[in-house]
């Protein structure tokens, strides 16, 4: 799941380009047709062994730290216990108080992210939440902005893959305003016909902002590696066509289908009782006429592969290859889901990262590599990869494709292991002291259907997972599965040296295959 404003999960894209956008200098190999001296090569042999004793000796040094002073054991995190209610309607709501803070958010959180936008119209969810801020039936757009303004408050519109979000943030005071303005905006938009262009101008500078990005091109070709083009997960990018084509009586339809009490959550956290926002809701949303419920869509996952393959989008700008490897993983709160966290923090967590201290500080491959994890309703999939020379791809592949598998076959000594589990535990724990993160875990914990203290007992949860739950997940995720290669850059450069990983197949920037 991914918010363009505001993140339910997944991954930070900014920080990602930034991770896999910058290449190490200074480390250079010979060029693939010329032997150096064997004296030369020794050197080389030779510092690559000290290299690679330095790395070891510094993660030994991690591993060996002493806890942290007045450090205890974790704790379950107390969330506050959401207040759960049904208006007639269908509507859900759900009360989280906190009045440490006169604040207050309420958002409305609605099935109609990405994934139920029609296959021809991929576009289309993201088009109807984009106009529903474009002026409602009582205001238009000028005048509604000019009264949220007068709150000091703000009014953001989100989209995910699996639901659409309008959410208010004010002052307590304002806690009225604040119903009413999303409820104006998710029960009676406008969607002006003079906004059309605007949007829609919009919805192809972001395509063209993601086809420009090397992260861009290969996390969405891994989506549809793992999740198969029938999946709603696993589509292209929306063609021009698609987007300019889209007309005001489409959205108005899919407004219609989907923006119903049965399809929404009501989610309200801050400085009000459970009885204050009830009231609210009551005279906000109450008269909202329920609608059909719509079912998830939810495609077959693809047969694991049976043997890897090599997806190269052939992007001609590239100055290096953008690679990633990656695998079908569980989704959230599936069997194994906590140890592909832990395998995420071992490899990819920043600079002590085993990714970073081999390929950066060994090896001197790249500037930055990182792990991923990502999950929806089909699944989920865990990913990792950096940039590098082109050149130097296959090198860097290899090495990638080492580091992955080595857990699984080497368990994670105890005492590292011990700290790791110690960083993931404070980590949350620091993250949810703020009431929007527990809104949006709620919402998740919801969404996903997981157990109801299924945050409250993450952190116990996994500072119980022990060196041979690790190993024997990682074993089964990534040594046992084919692992799939997807690379972005220059095709003709890229093609024969990657062809030792597997069938190479050679996409054009709109993912569309051309060999």
């Amino acid at each position: 799941m991914h918010f363009c404003n505001m993140k339910l999960t997944k991954i930070t894209v900014l920080a990602l380009v930034a991770t896999l956008g910058c290449q190490k200098q200074g480390a250079s190999t010979p060029p693939a047709d010329t032997k150096p001296p064997a004296s030369a090569a020794a050197e080389q042999k030779a510092a690559s062994d000290r290299q690679a004793q330095e790395t070891a000796a510094k993660r030994a040094q991690l591993a060996a730290l002493p806890a942290l002073p007045g450090v205890e054991a974790a704790r379950a995190v107390k969330f506050p216990e959401p207040q759960i209610q049904t208006l007639p309607n269908g509507l859900e709501l759900v009360v989280l108080e906190d009045h440490e803070v006169p604040k207050l958010r309420v958002s409305a959180f609605v099935k109609a992210g990405n994934i139920y936008a029609p296959g021809d119209q991929p576009s289309l969810a993201e088009f109807t939440l984009l106009l529903l801020g474009e002026g409602t039936k009582k205001r238009d757009k000028a005048s509604f902005d000019a009264r949220v303004d007068e709150t000091g408050g703000d009014i953001i519109a989100a989209i995910d893959d699996e639901v659409a979000g309008v959410t208010a943030d004010v002052l307590a005071r304002d806690a009225s305003f604040a119903f009413q303005a999303v409820a104006e905006q998710v029960i009676q938009p406008a969607l002006p016909e003079t906004s059309l262009k605007k949007i829609k101008d919009q919805l192809l500078q972001g395509v063209d902002v993601q086809k420009a990005s090397p992260f861009g091109l290969s996390s969405r070709m891994a989506a549809r590696a793992i999740y198969g083009e029938e999946s709603p997960y696993g589509r292209p990018f929306p063609t021009t066509a698609q987007i300019e084509g889209m007309t005001r009586e489409q959205a108005l339809a899919f407004h219609a289908k989907h923006y119903s009490p049965g399809n929404t959550m009501l989610v309200v956290a801050g400085d009000i009782t459970p009885k204050q926002a009830r009231q609210l809701a009551d005279k906000a949303f109450g008269t909202w006429r329920p609608g059909q419920v719509v079912p998830v869509p939810k495609a077959k996952r693809p047969a694991p592969a049976t043997g890897s393959v090599v997806y190269i989008v052939d992007r001609k700008a590239s100055a290096q290859a953008s690679v990633l490897a990656l695998v079908a993983a569980p989704g959230i709160g599936e069997p194994g889901w906590l140890q592909i966290r832990v395998l995420q923090q071992l490899l990819g967590g920043g600079l002590s990262g085993r990714l970073n201290m081999v390929l950066r500080e060994q090896l001197g491959l790249t500037y930055g590599a990182g792990a991923f994890h990502s999950f929806g309703y089909d699944g989920g999939a865990f990913f990792a990869g950096g940039s590098t020379k082109t050149k130097s791809a296959a090198e860097f592949t290899q090495a990638l494709i080492d580091l992955l598998r080595q857990p699984g076959s080497e368990a994670v000594e105890a005492v590292e292991l011990r700290r790791l589990l110690s960083k993931i535990s404070g980590q949350f724990a620091l993250e949810v002291e703020g009431m929007d993160t527990v809104s949006l875990k709620t919402v998740q914990q919801r969404l996903f259907g997981l157990q109801p203290d299924f945050w409250e007992r993450y952190r116990t949860d996994v500072e119980s997972i022990s060196a041979e739950d690790l190993q024997k997940s990682t074993r089964s995720l990534l040594v046992d599965q084919a692992v799939q290669i997807v690379v972005v850059g220059k095709a003709d450069k890229l093609r024969k040296e990657l062809a030792k990983f597997g069938e190479v197949r050679v996409y054009d920037t709109d993912l569309k295959r051309i060999d």
